[in-house]
């Protein structure tokens, strides 16, 4: 009896250990860059090895409101109309979240904000815009949807023209960054398991 015990305990005890493995696994390209980057952002953070990429040096920190939420820039002089290039991570237990943004000019005073907001326990990825109007030197945020639409549209600016502002940014420079650093399972074209909702999806 002791012995069917003993075996049923490391029976568990092995299952258990690999339901904890399974779990982990990275299920997409953007929980690959969430786990990788929360191993190494203390110590040596992975995006230090690419050229185009700043890293602050200000991790490891023990200021509660840095210690968990890194992130990392481009380099503006990198790309032709885009700037403010960030990827950033919320490695507290109830967020847990990383983002991609950028800006994009369409005048001299108006850019476009794409945002992209990684839920890791949700495994959904949520691609939001917003506007950025300056006036000297304020910048007012426009979020509203309406007023979002409203302003684009005075720009001719279309949702596809949204999907290539992404795809130029986010999938062909940011995503293939990661695959060129990283040994990923996935890529720019297959993200994986991941649920995708675009605010722009049906204007």
């Amino acid at each position: 009896m002791k012995k069917i015990l003993g075996v049923l305990t490391i029976v568990i005890l092995l299952v258990s250990v690999c339901l904890f493995f399974f779990v982990r696994q990275p299920k997409n390209i953007f929980d690959e860059i969430y786990q990788e980057t929360e191993k190494s952002y203390q110590v040596d953070n992975i995006f230090g090895k690419n050229e185009d990429i700043i890293v602050r040096p200000v991790w490891p920190s023990d200021n509660e409101s840095l210690k968990y939420s890194p992130h990392v820039t481009y380099k503006d002089n990198i790309f032709n109309n885009y700037c403010k290039v960030v990827l950033g991570f919320n490695f507290q237990n109830l967020e847990q979240t990383s983002f991609i943004r950028f800006d994009k000019y369409i005048d001299s005073g108006v850019r476009i904000r794409i945002r992209t907001v990684y839920s890791y326990l949700e495994k959904s990825l949520k691609k939001e815009v917003e506007v950025i109007v300056i006036k000297g030197n304020s910048e007012n945020y426009i979020d509203n949807e309406s007023q979002v639409k409203s302003y684009i549209e005075q720009y001719g600016i279309t949702a596809k023209d949204l999907d290539s502002y992404y795809d130029e940014i986010v999938n062909q420079k940011v995503l293939k960054d990661w695959c060129s650093i990283y040994d990923s399972k996935y890529s720019p074209s297959n993200y994986g398991e991941v649920k995708v909702e675009t605010q722009w999806e049906n204007w």
